[in-house]
Parts: C-alpha cells; structure tokens; sequence
C-alpha cells in the first residue's frame, strides 16, 4: 500500500507576477518554485524576486528549492546577462544559514532531507493531497468508465443494427411499410437529382458548411503557397493561447 502523498501546488499573485510552489514529488530532494511573469518587467526585477522569493519560501518550508522564470507565452526567461544560469537552487547549509546558487549545482550535493518523508508530511500537514494508490485508484475509475462509455455504444449500436432488421423483416412481410419504403426512396431519389441539378433549396446547415469548406480550401491553398508564414501564423497562435490561459490564471489569484 503505497501512502506517500502528492501535494496541491500553492499559487499567490504579486502583481506584475505570481507563484507556482509545488512540494518535492516522492523521492525528489527540492521542492519548485515557478515565477509567471504577467508584466514588462527588467531582468535585473526578475532576479531580484527570484531571490527575495527563495528567502520567503525557504523560511516557510525548509527544503531545498529550484526556482525558475516565465514568461506570459510559458518560456522560461533568460537571464544570462546578470547570472550565469536561469535556474536558482537554494537551501539551508549546516549551519542553518541560507545557501543560495546560480551557478550548475551537482545533485548528490543538495541535502536529502525531502527524502525523510515522515518530515515532508509533517512540514506540508495543513495542504490538501492525494496518496499515490488513491492517484491510482482514480485512475482506475477514470479507466472504468472509459470501458463502460465503450459499452455503452457498442450496445447503441447492436440496438440500431437489430431496429434495421426489424425494418427490414417488416419490410419484406408487411405491404403498408413496403408502400412507405417506396414512397421514401422516390422521394430521395428525386430530392438527389434536384440537388445535383441545383434546383433543391439548400438549408442553412448546408450553406455554412459549404462556406467552411471553401474558406477551409481557400486558407489551404494560401498556407501551400507560403509554408513559413503559416508556420509563423501557427506559433503565434499558440502564444496567444498560452498568453490567454496564464492572463486568466493571473486575474483569478489577483481575487484570493
């Protein structure tokens, strides 16, 4: 039975920023702390804050931490003009003095004391988690109902084959329903050959999915002609969406 936990992230706003602090993953020596910048700010505020939250955390939950930048798209900033790494690792030495790194730090260096979990469960005791066999166990469900949705249409779809079999044997058997069968297939006969021909009136559904298409065909044609800027088109629509999810992220701490 496997009790270890998995904890929430804890997410506050700054104002031109705000923070992701995620407790260290089983077996993991650091906890992370992810900066989201939401505003124009200088590297030298980014590293500065960086720092300032690195001090603030480590008080508040004595473990090694990574601390990390980001921009509005999800990139991570770079920072080489003020340090010699993106990446901030800090935790507190033997002498319970704050030990603060730029610069590539060897794993095997960094205290094993999120290893002790007996401490991290104690330290991270007031945040909401799940223990990895209830991961699991909702996985599991997750899974069960998956089965169950399939089984759902497989019969649906037994039920629909069977009524078309009953239509049929009424069909061959009974002359009322042969009538209807007749009338129904004239009918879409002449419906075919009127819309081939132009003469059918078409629906709205059919108008505008004729536009989707020929506007579907038109963009088509245009991104084979200029490969690259589609491309570009296609990034830059992507940044507007992660853009958008981290605006909304943002604005919604702002209100806690």
């Amino acid at each position: 039975m496997n009790t270890e936990r998995k904890y929430e992230p804890i997410k506050e706003s700054r104002g031109w920023y705000f923070v992701e602090y995620r407790p260290p993953y089983s077996q993991e020596k650091f906890a992370t702390l992810n900066l989201v910048i939401v505003e124009k700010a200088s590297v030298t505020d980014i590293v500065n804050a960086m720092e300032m939250e690195m001090q603030s955390w480590l008080n508040k939950y004595p473990v090694p931490i990574l601390v990390s930048a980001f921009d509005n798209k999800d990139d991570l900033y770079n920072l080489s003009e003020l340090r010699s790494s993106n990446h901030l690792i800090g935790f507190f030495d033997q002498n319970g003095k704050p030990d603060l790194h730029w610069s590539s730090f060897k794993y095997d260096e960094i205290p094993s004391i999120a290893l002790d979990q007996k401490y991290v469960d104690n330290l991270y005791s007031k945040l909401d988690f799940k223990t990895y066999d209830e991961i699991h166990k909702d996985h599991l469900k997750k899974q069960q109902r998956l089965k169950t949705g399939w089984f759902i249409f497989i019969i649906w779809s037994v039920i629909t084959i069977l009524i078309a079999v009953i239509i049929a044997f009424l069909d061959y058997y009974n002359d009322f329903v042969s009538l209807i069968a007749l009338i129904y297939s004239l009918f879409r006969a002449i419906q075919k050959l009127l819309e081939l021909t132009g003469r059918w009136p078409k629906s709205k559904r059919k108008k505008e999915k004729e536009q989707e298409e020929l506007l579907k065909n038109h963009y088509y044609y245009h991104c084979q002609m200029n490969p690259e800027g589609f491309q570009r088109l296609k990034n830059e629509n992507f940044e507007n969406m992660a853009k958008e999810a981290i605006k909304k992220e943002a604005e919604s701490l702002k209100k806690i």
